[in-house]
């Protein structure tokens, strides 16, 4: 097992608020978000921007992502493995920790999904706000943040 495997692998998996898209400069994510994914192995990058401090989400945590400037909930999944660190050929090593993640629920466009700030806890919203690669929630919170994207007339599990 190598150093980076060797800091994952508890029992019980950790919940998080995923922002995904960049306000600077302002590059919202596409509404039609699963045109030409893939939904099995979906990718996002994250931070932080050091090598020897991989972040603290791990295989078999639960995600929820939030897009950011649209301000919603629009996926939940579960993180597949460990991270690799990549260098982006537009944000170079901005967000350089790259995950996969399985997609288990989810709305097709973004602007079906549910506004972030009427489901997330006002503590992770902040964090996010504040420029935060992620938040961490409780497993009542990301039960109430999946629950209420499931309740959407658009969402579908897969």
């Amino acid at each position: 097992m190598g150093d980076l495997e060797a800091g994952y692998g508890g029992a019980m998996p950790q919940y998080w608020l995923k922002p995904l898209g960049v306000t600077q400069p302002h590059e919202p994510m596409l509404n039609d978000w699963t045109a030409g994914a893939d939904l099995d192995s979906y990718a996002f990058a994250t931070g932080p921007a050091t090598h020897r401090q991989p972040p603290q989400m791990g295989p078999h945590d639960r995600v929820v992502f939030h897009a950011v400037i649209h301000v919603r909930v629009f996926a939940e999944g579960e993180i597949l493995g460990i991270p690799r660190w990549e260098r982006d050929p537009v944000y170079n090593l901005r967000w350089p920790w790259v995950y996969r993640c399985r997609v288990d629920l989810l709305v097709p466009e973004i602007r079906q999904g549910v506004p972030t700030p009427d489901i997330a806890p006002k503590r992770a919203l902040g964090r996010i706000q504040a420029g935060g690669d992620f938040a961490s929630l409780s497993r009542e919170e990301y039960e109430s943040i999946r629950d209420g994207l499931a309740a959407q007339p658009a969402a579908r599990r897969r």
